[in-house]
Formats: structure tokens, sequence, C-alpha cells
């Protein structure tokens, strides 16, 4: 019998293993629909974790890696994510009202059809993040930078964008009723009635 053929398939199965064991932080079992409201995750490695359709309302995630993570459809209500890093994770169809994205970084992440009225999205890096569709009215985008960030039939009502760099960013349909424009960089920007607005580029 050839004993060394057995242990792939036991590699295999270790591999499995260490890949389906669940991580716990401060009592909240990070996986899939997790009930975690007010947890401290504050600095945590969640790095490719699954929270998607978790309810952290209200908690503390300052400073984690959430890079790469799956958070679709996840309750982040009033969620401290300040200082982040959420680079290419998928928050699509999540509830973010009043949550903090101050100085976070959400380059390449998406973000589209969530919900995000009243957010702080002050300095957050939103480069290249995808915003369809989603609802940022009377959020506050002050200095962040959306260069190459899409914002597609988003709704930005009211919402705070003074400083903000819009290079290269598409509005096309987005509703920007009443919100704050103020020294705003547009270069190569498409806007809302599909124009391409230049005057921000440096000559």
């Amino acid at each position: 019998m050839k004993t060394y053929a057995v242990w792939p398939l036991v590699i295999a199965v270790l591999l499995v293993s260490t890949a389906n064991a669940r991580q716990t932080i401060n009592g909240c079992e990070i996986k899939r629909r997790a009930s975690c409201p007010g947890a401290n995750l504050s600095g945590a490695n969640l790095t490719k974790s699954n929270l998607a359709s978790a309810d952290l309302a209200g908690a503390d995630l300052s400073g984690a890696d959430l890079s790469g993570d799956r958070i679709t459809e996840a309750n982040l209500t009033k969620a401290n994510m300040s200082n982040a890093n959420l680079s290419g994770a998928n928050l699509s169809l999540a509830y973010m009202s009043g949550a903090n994205f101050s100085h976070a970084n959400l380059a390449k992440a998406d973000l589209s059809q969530s919900t995000l009225p009243g957010a702080n999205l002050r300095e957050a890096n939103l480069a290249g993040a995808n915003l369809s569709l989603a609802n940022l009215k009377g959020a506050d985008l002050t200095g962040a930078n959306a260069t190459g960030a899409v914002f597609a039939m988003a709704s930005l009502v009211d919402a705070n964008l003074t400083r903000a760099d819009l290079t290269r960013a598409t509005l096309i349909g987005a509703d920007l009723r009443n919100a704050v424009l103020v020294e705003v960089k547009y270069c190569n920007t498409t806007m809302p009635d599909r124009s391409i607005n230049n005057s921000g580029c440096t000559k």
C-alpha cells in the first residue's frame, strides 16, 4: 500500500479546518451574520473576513484592518470606523447611517447602494471607490480624496464636499442639491449632466 498517497488528502483536510476556524475578539465571533452590536474591535486584524449581514451597530472598529472583507448588507449604524483600513472591502447594501469613517482608507472599496446619511467621511480615502446609488445625504466628505471614485446616481443632497478631490470622479446622475461644494477640486470630472469639468486641473 502506498501510504504517501494519503498525505495530500490529510493536508487538504487540515487546510479546510484552518480556513473554517473562526476568530473571536472580545466576545464577538467574526463570521457571517455575527451579532455584535457595540463590540470593541478597535485595531483588530480582520483581513478578508466574511461579516456579511453582521450586526455591528455602534461597534468600535477604529484602526481595524478590514481590507478585502465582505461586509455586504451589514448593519454598521453609528459604528466607529475612523482610521480603519477598508481598502478593497465590499460594503455594498450596508447600513451605515451616522457611521464615522474619518481618515479611513476606503480605496477601491465597493459601497454601491449603501446607506450613509449623516456619515463622517472627513479626510477619508475614497480613491477608486464605487459609491453608485449610495445614499450620502448630509454626509461630511470634507477633505476626502475621491479621485476616480464613482458616485453615479448617488444622493449627495446636503452633503459637505468642502475641499474634496474629485479628480477623474464620475458624478453622472448624482443629486447635489444643497451640497456644499467650496474649494472642490475638479479635473477630468464627469458631472451629473455628463459634462466634463476641468476647472481645477493644474496647467
